[in-house]
This record gives structure tokens, sequence and C-alpha cells, in this order.
């Protein structure tokens, strides 16, 4: 019987294959019985899943730190008065930057604001605030070129050490930004900051993906989320008051993960058999299991079972390649996965992003509406995490298009109250409405991230994963200029947020599979099944069928 593929075909679409090894072992009977081992199996609930969760979340907080820094070291204070013109407490803050381009130049103006960040510091207000908001996207260039590099740096070297880098790396960036002088060295700092911020997001995503069961996938990844670390982040904020304090604090919560990692993390068993590091993967998994108190699963042939499932992974992933990007599109359904999900991941962060860094349009406190969005995404992915659990027919989908729909209904109210101008009577509505959408993101990004590890292989998975996060920087990038469209109409912005967000709403819903339950895909498709790069069709069949006799007895 032939070896299972890592793509299926249509009729066995819906019973995703699962790599084993049958071992002969002898039931009371004297009849022998098979034990189905993968290496799913043996990632197992217990005190090292625990563990990992805490690494997680000590990785998160500097990354939300980073992330949402901008939402108020960039947030641009409200006019009151300019020389001797007093505005109307009334007005929205583009309406008072209409009523300045009116009178003409303002030399003396009075702000008011909530935080100090670097537009008060270096006097950015109206028009000139753009800059800051065009310093943001440069920022995120950054991050999207840590992105890049670090997937492949992880694939390399490992994904315990690309986050170690990563996070020594924020910690110094942090503490250049603090000796910034003027906007252009903020700008550079934060870059360098955000190039290790973005290596820090690419790589721990499948490191936890790696390292727990897959029936507890979702709600471990909706419970362990940047959702519940936005309101420490806004009291961390209201704390520091300043853009200076924050970054000294930013650079402070790096140090626990360096430390917690480096003695309580190992690295992960997927890449140390696929690098073909059997004896580390062997301790590794030893230990794991042992502390997790699944000893029983530690068998004679444990070994060999790692063996076998590096040499399936070398035999179908061909010998001696080096994966890149590219190797993401080489069959048609694994390029319109790729394709579907970085869209889904720019659009969402056009929403997000594009919301938090205009934060202080909004009505009400900064701190509160940063705790009231992390809030109401924490509650939501609480919920669809215990519904994921509990309930077979809550599935990936259901979860992304239940948010996105509540994007649009929000989005839609926001749009209507414009239109109607009833703008100012609303602006509570508004400012529920807007928050709702921004929260719902959370879902989506998880969804789109357990997708992409779930149907990416193991060789490309952190390549996968991190090209989907250089579609989400480039999100982040357009961003803050979305927002430039309300020179024209306060609800374009939100107009265009509606219909990137139908986009993401069709196409995840008619181009992906549900992947619930699936077990993580180890190998690459066969190679003849390349529509570029496989070599010589009729030798890859003939290599193929030579190692498939050697691994047939071992899988019935």
């Amino acid at each position: 019987m032939a070896y299972a593929d890592s793509e299926t075909t249509e009729s066995d679409s819906d019973n995703p294959p699962v790599f084993y090894t049958v071992h002969n072992a002898k039931s009371d009977s004297g009849q022998p019985e098979e034990h189905v081992h993968g290496l799913d199996d043996y990632i197992q609930m217990g005190k090292y899943v625990l563990l990992v969760c805490l690494a997680a979340e000590l990785l998160i907080l500097p990354q939300v730190s980073s992330m949402f820094y901008m939402m108020y070291a960039g947030a641009a204070p409200r006019v009151v008065s300019c020389d001797n013109t007093v505005f109307d407490p009334l007005l929205e803050g583009k309406e008072i930057c209409f009523e300045i381009d009116k009178i003409g130049n303002c030399s003396h103006p009075k702000f008011k604001y909530q935080f100090k960040s670097v537009n008060v510091e270096y006097n950015y207000f109206c028009d000139t605030s753009k800059q800051v908001k065009n310093s943001i996207s440069v920022q995120m260039f950054g991050v999207l070129a840590g992105s890049i590099v670090f997937g492949q740096v992880s694939d390399s070297f490992g994904r315990k050490v690309a986050v170690q880098i990563a996070s020594f790396g924020m910690i110094v960036g942090w503490l250049l930004v603090c000796q910034s002088r003027n906007l252009f060295h903020f700008t550079v700092t934060r870059t360098i900051t955000g190039f290790f911020t973005g290596g820090s997001v690419s790589v721990i995503n499948v490191f936890i993906m790696e390292n727990i069961p897959k029936k507890h996938r979702m709600w471990i990844n909706m419970a362990i989320t940047w959702s519940p670390n936005m309101p420490i982040y806004a009291w961390f904020a209201w704390l520091a008051q300043d853009w200076k304090t924050l970054a000294y604090i930013n650079a402070a919560v790096c140090i626990p993960a360096i430390i917690f990692f480096q003695f309580f993390i190992y690295e992960s068993p997927r890449w140390l058999v696929n690098k073909g590091k059997i004896s580390e993967a062997v301790q590794v998994l030893q230990r794991q299991l042992k502390m997790s108190n699944h000893e029983d699963l530690i068998e004679e042939d444990f070994e060999d079972n790692l063996r076998l499932e590096h040499a399936k992974t070398m035999q179908k992933n061909t010998r001696n390649i080096k994966f890149s990007y590219n190797h993401l599109f080489v069959t048609p359904r694994l390029a319109l996965t790729t394709i579907v999900l970085a869209y889904s991941y720019w659009s969402t962060s056009i929403i997000n992003y594009g919301v938090l860094f205009n934060m202080e349009k909004l009505s009400g406190s900064i701190y509160w509406n940063s705790v009231y969005t992390g809030v109401m995404r924490y509650v939501c992915n609480l919920s669809f995490g215990y519904a994921d659990l509990k309930f077979q027919c809550i599935g990936r989908k259901f979860i992304h298009t239940s948010g996105l729909v509540i994007v649009l209904l929000s989005l839609s109210v926001v749009v209507m109250s414009y239109a109607l101008h009833l703008n100012h009577e609303m602006k509570e509505t508004i400012r529920i409405c807007i928050l709702l959408a921004s929260s719902m993101t959370s879902q989506i990004y998880i969804a789109d991230g357990i997708v992409g590890n779930e149907l990416f292989p193991t060789p490309v998975r952190t390549i996968g994963y991190s090209f989907l996060q250089l579609w989400n920087r480039l999100g982040v990038v357009c961003s803050p200029f979305i927002f430039y469209l309300a020179d024209y109409w306060l609800a374009l912005p939100f107009c265009c947020m509606l219909f990137f967000s139908l986009i993401d709403t069709f196409s995840f819903e008619l181009c992906l599979p549900e992947t619930k339950g699936r077990h993580l895909v180890e190998h690459m498709p066969p190679r003849d099944q390349w529509c570029f790069g496989g070599g010589v069709k009729g030798e890859i069949i003939e290599e193929d069928e030579e190692v498939g006799e050697e691994l047939r007895p071992l899988e019935a």
C-alpha cells in the first residue's frame, strides 16, 4: 500500500492522512496488535505543554509592547486653540484640522493630550502629524524584514535559537529608541526594534503549534494570545505617561523570556527530526513525556519511529533541497492556500492597525479604549476556544467567518452614521462599533495562523508562516494611509475596510478546507505533482517506488 501524501485526493479530503508507524506487539491472547504512533502522538498534554504556554506568554507581552507602542507614542494631540482662536470642544479632531486649514498659519498651538507622544515632543499636529504616521509605515518595514529573515533563521538553526536572538535584539533596539533626539532617529531605532519583533512573531507561533497536542491547538491559541496583554500594556502606558519611559519598560519586559527559554524550554522535536538530529529529538521527547507523566509512550523502538519519520521526510522532501518561499507555490493547492491566507492577514491588519494607530481619534480615554478592546477580544477568544473544544461542528472556518460577519455589521453602522450626518449624535455608538470591529480581528488572526500551520508541510511551515507575516506587516504598513482617505470623506476609510472584509469572507469560505482535528502535514507533496522545480518526472517516480517498498511493511 502506498504511503500517505501530504495532499489528499478529492474522495478522501475529509479524512486527512495520518503519518504513523505500526509496531507489532503481543496482546494477552498472543496475537500481535497494532500501535499507531506518529510524531503527533508523542505530543501530549501535561506539564511541559504548560511550560510552553508560559514561554509563549513571556514572548507575547514584548511583541504586544512593540506592535502597540505607536498607539501611544504616535498619538496625535488634540488642538484646543490656535493663536487667538479657541475651537469648539464638540468638533472631531479632523474637523478642527479643517478649521486650522481655513485660518492658515498656526504658530502657537495649544495641545490637549492623554499621553506625551513624539507628536507632542516634536510639535507634529494635523497635516504634519502625517509624518509620524508615515514613520509608523517605515517602522513596519522592519517588522516585515524580520519576519522574512527569521523564517529562514528558524528553519536553519532552530526555533529556540531564533527566539532568543530576536528577544535580545529587541532589548538593544528599545535602548536605542530611548536615545532618539528627533523623528528621524526615532524612526530608525524603531525600525531596528521592529526587525527583531517580526522575527519573534514569525517563530513563536510555529514553535507553539509544534509543541502542543492537535486537540488543544485552538483553545490554547485562543487563551495564550495578544488580547489579554492589551490591558496590561495600557497599564504600562498609563504608568509611563511619555514615550521614553514606556520604551524603557518595553526593554525590561523582554528579559524574562530569554531566561525562561534558556533554562526551561527545549528545541522543537519536529525541527530536530526534520534536520536528522534523531538522538537529540529522542532526548527531548523523553524529557517531555516524563515531565508530563506519559512514559508509557517511550518504547523500545521509540528511536526507530523517529528515524523512520525522518526517512519519510527526506524521501518526500527530496534530499538536499533547501526550501524557500518558492516552495509555497509548487502545487496549485499549496499556492491557493498561501494566497488566500496572505490576503486574509493583509486585510485584517488594515482594519486592526488602522483603528489602533488612530485610537486617539475615538471619544473617551485612549487607555480605557485599549482595555475595552483587549477584554472584548479575550472574551470572544475564550468563548470560541471553549466551543472549539466541546463542539465538533465549531471549526476553524466558523470562527474565522463569524468574526468577519461582526466586522461587516459594525463597519456598516459606522458608514451609515456618517452617510446620514449623525456622527456627532452617535459618537458613542461609533466608538463601540469601531472597537468591536477591531476586537474581532483577534480571532481572525488566530484562525488564519492555525489553518496555515495545519496546512503548510513541516519543511516549509516556518517559511510559510513568515510569508503570511510578511503580508500581515504589509497590511500594517498600509494601515496608517487608509485613514488619509478621511480627507475626502470621513467614512471612506471604513468603506474600504468593508470591501476588503467581504473578499476575505468569501475567499476563505470557498477556497480552504476545514482543518479541525487534522494531523499536521509532515511532508511536502510528491515532486511529480510540483508545477516547477520537480526534476525529471520519471526518475522521481522510480525513486519514490524504491523508498516506498522499504517503508511499506511498517505502514499497514
